[in-house]
């Protein structure tokens, strides 16, 4: 995949089991780009610059999927999961091997408890080669954990630390 990434834990102040999910952003051109600095931001709530980038009818094919994926980070952060989906949901329709995309409306699906979607996302986003595999592989951990499956869980974060020996959020995990 061409697509280039940047891992950030987005904390959001939600009622899930679970307040931090891996999310993956991608990079773009532009406000495309403004907006890919807004996802990448644990503390950027703001939709502006992406919103003005997807009106730019010159904005790329390969830009516009990564933006939606971006706004739609954004939109998962606020709490928007409704407009999340929708983004997320164009994204694939655009490029159904994006495997940002999947994992980050893996995402919206896991904020809204619905674990078992959240799953099917995350174990598609590694199967089409999500950039970031730990990330799909910490996020498995969460959903486990919400199941009350440790065993499984720990499985998953052992997972996340062989695809990336540095990833510490994994290891809190499995010393925890």
């Amino acid at each position: 995949m061409r697509i280039l990434t940047c891992l950030t834990c987005v904390v959001l102040a939600c009622a899930a089991p679970a307040a931090a999910q891996m999310s993956v952003t991608t990079i773009g051109a532009t406000d495309a780009a403004n907006c890919y600095e807004n996802a990448r931001s644990d503390f950027s709530r703001s939709t502006e610059p992406c919103d003005k980038a997807l009106k730019d009818a010159g904005l790329s094919i390969s830009d516009r999927k990564k933006t939606l994926v971006n706004r739609g980070v954004i939109h998962n952060r606020n709490g928007d999961l409704g407009a999340a989906l929708e983004d997320f949901n164009e994204a694939i329709e655009m490029d159904a091997a994006l495997g940002e995309a999947y994992l980050n409306r893996g995402n919206s699906y896991y904020l809204a408890q619905r674990f078992d979607d959240a799953m099917a996302d995350y174990e598609r986003a590694l199967d089409i080669g999500v950039g970031k595999p730990w990330a799909a592989w910490y996020n498995i951990g969460l959903v486990y954990e919400a199941k009350k499956q440790p065993d499984k869980a720990r499985e998953a974060y052992e997972e996340a630390l062989s695809a990336n020996p540095d990833f510490t959020q994994a290891q809190q995990k499995l010393e925890g």
